[in-house]
């Protein structure tokens, strides 16, 4: 799953330190996993018995035992409760992993909006955006995502399209929005039209954008050497236009071709990237509030679970 490094205007932990919290971010997802799943074989093995009566037997259950013991004993701002015995002896494996994405997902949008001391009110429509759920979950850990960031130019703030930074290269990525139906054409080098049903709509070529966002960034990013890409995509719709040397498009019937030609990266992060996205992120907008007047409760920071 990809991290959700910075997202629209709202504070972010990797802005403490994006050196330290992406192998965090890795290390908390699967401590996590292998402690759900070590629960769920547990209770598929013994059946109808207390959980923790599960790991008192010695040998291949101790080590999860121990881990365990260790996290329930740390009450944490990012502990999530684990499910019940009844949820996990009537869940299967498949459904087990889509529950713990959900979990992910939820954990994402926390860091991507708070850290120990600052906070910021997360846009209703952020909380269940399928395009952003689908950026997370359809690329590796390796890969930074900042979603609708707001960038500084100077002293201006700009409306960046979509950035997703991988070990080699950072792509700009402009989103078309769709009803499964939609069909964006070309109508000249500045125009595009938009057709759903019998509706017209006539809106700015989508290079307009992108080319706005790619100046902003070759300014933060100067002397970087990332490779910047540009991309625009349209998941729920067709763009039915010619080729174009500086642009890729990739609609409905193409977006696997973009997600899957990306997957294949196998590279770990790189230090150009952390770099790349230590410029982004100190460029960015961010707009928060003291924690401690929003949530007077809340407790401390810690590495040991997600909330």
């Amino acid at each position: 799953m990809a991290q959700l490094v910075k997202l629209a205007d709202y504070v972010t932990r990797y802005e403490i330190d994006i050196y330290r919290y992406p192998s965090r971010y890795v290390r908390l997802k699967k401590e996590r996993w292998q402690r759900i799943k070590a629960d769920w074989e547990a209770t598929r093995r013994e059946g109808e018995g207390p959980l923790f009566q599960h790991y008192e037997e010695k040998g291949t259950w101790k080590k999860a035992r121990m881990l365990l013991a260790k996290n329930w004993k740390k009450k944490t701002q990012e502990e999530m409760d684990l499910p019940s015995n009844w949820e996990l002896r009537h869940q299967s494996v498949d459904a087990l992993r889509e529950q713990f994405v959900k979990e992910l997902l939820s954990f994402q949008l926390n860091w991507a909006s708070s850290t120990v001391s600052e906070i910021s009110a997360i846009a209703p429509v952020h909380r269940n955006d399928p395009l952003l759920n689908w950026f997370l979950t359809s690329f590796p850990d390796t890969f930074f995502l900042f979603y609708e960031p707001v960038l500084m130019a100077g002293q201006a703030p700009v409306e960046c399209d979509t950035l997703l930074l991988t070990p080699n290269e950072l792509w700009v990525l402009h989103v078309l929005p769709g009803d499964g139906t939609t069909i964006y054409s070309s109508q000249g080098t500045r125009y595009w039209e938009k057709r759903e049903g019998e509706s017209r709509e006539t809106l700015l070529h989508p290079s307009v954008s992108i080319r706005r966002t790619v100046t902003v960034l070759q300014q933060i990013l100067q002397g970087s050497g990332i490779k910047l890409k540009t991309a625009v995509l349209c998941p729920d719709g067709y763009i039915d236009t010619g080729k174009n040397n500086r642009l890729e498009f990739y609609d409905k019937r193409s977006m696997s071709l973009f997600q899957n030609s990306l997957r294949k990266m196998t590279t770990p992060i790189k230090a150009d990237q952390l770099k790349a996205a230590e410029q982004l992120l100190d460029a960015g907008l961010t707009v928060s509030e003291n924690r401690m007047d929003a949530e007077p409760e809340n407790g401390v920071d810690s590495e040991e679970e997600f909330r």
